[in-house]
């Protein structure tokens, strides 16, 4: 017969077993959510390779990298992707992602501040995306005026939240034609989305706050 403490032992073992099993399976069955757009991108790609939220910076491809960013005090916190889309991550993981979405955009090689007539533009072919924020960014759940135009909330069911500031495009004087801007700021914990004093707001409206 065993003793009580050798049959405390064997339970305490067990139970470690047990919930390291449980622990493992719900890491393998619920990864961190991917970086809006990824799984387009990786369509066009022709890969499965998503970057998500909380992965290591150093997983990102270098050829995916098209340009190095500065958010903080260092240089390379913040890399813009071949994409156009750019990922944040001040402490060496993804916390934030920021897509800037103009319906037209300087030709290659040109500088925005270059640009002197409509013939230096070419559309944005990344402005489809615009239609399909409810596929990649989830449904709207709060709208407000904002600055020169209006922001709104949207929120993913697998917890990804974002920002999106709709202002004029800022080429419509020069091409006489009323354009929208979206920039589209998406993180899984709100406080990485930074604009502090909007996105409390909206969080209460979308009754997460």
């Amino acid at each position: 017969m065993l003793s009580l403490r050798k049959l405390k032992t064997q339970c305490a073992l067990l139970t470690l077993v047990v919930v390291g099993a449980y622990a493992s399976s719900v890491l393998a069955a619920d990864p961190t959510p991917p970086v809006p757009f990824e799984s387009l991108f990786a369509t066009e790609r022709g890969d499965a390779k998503l970057l998500r939220f909380n992965a290591f910076s150093g997983d990102i491809p270098g050829k995916r990298i098209k340009a190095l960013l500065q958010s903080g005090p260092v240089i390379g916190d913040r890399v813009l992707l071949a994409e156009d889309v750019a990922v944040y991550f001040p402490d060496g993981y993804i916390v934030q992602s920021q897509a800037n979405l103009q319906k037209y955009i300087p030709k290659h090689g040109l500088a925005s501040e270059h640009v002197d007539e409509r013939d230096d533009l070419l559309e944005n072919p990344r402005y489809r995306l615009v239609e399909q924020f409810g596929r990649f960014l989830g449904p709207e759940c709060a709208r407000v005026e904002y600055a020169n135009g209006f922001a709104a909330l949207r929120i993913k069911s697998d917890g990804v939240v974002s920002l999106i500031t709709e202002t004029p495009g800022i080429f419509d004087p020069l091409i006489d034609e009323k354009t929208v801007t979206y920039n589209v700021t998406s993180a899984v914990q709100p406080d990485f989305i930074g604009n502090r004093g909007l996105v409390p707001e909206l969080m209460q409206k979308c009754g997460r706050g």
